[in-house]
């Protein structure tokens, strides 16, 4: 019997969450600045949504490391993997706002 070869998995997998839990946070702090520079709360809710986001799928990132070390058979999850594509959309849609408010000055 071998011992069992874990690989690159859990790295890619912690690695592939973070660098998506980062962007969202750069993402987040941009749109936070153009609210409160421009002083849009609507804008300011959604960095703010976007940076809890950000914290969320880094933590569930580091979970999911840990399960995937045990199980490499494990999946990600239907209802993470669609938060993830909301918070995408969340911040597409912010980013535009952010860039358009920005142009107008």
């Amino acid at each position: 019997m071998t011992a069992r070869d874990p690989g690159l998995q859990p790295e890619r997998t912690l690695l592939a969450w973070s660098r998506t839990a980062l962007v969202l946070a750069a993402d987040a702090a941009l749109i936070l600045r153009a609210g409160y520079v421009r002083g849009l709360p609507g804008l300011v809710a959604v960095g703010g949504v976007l940076a809890g986001a950000a914290v969320a799928l880094y933590v569930h990132g580091v979970r999911r490391r840990s399960a995937v070390e045990r199980s490499p058979a494990v999946s990600a999850g239907r209802w993470w993997v669609r938060g993830l594509t909301a918070a995408v959309v969340v911040a597409a849609g912010g980013s535009a706002w952010s860039v358009l408010v920005n142009a107008r000055h």
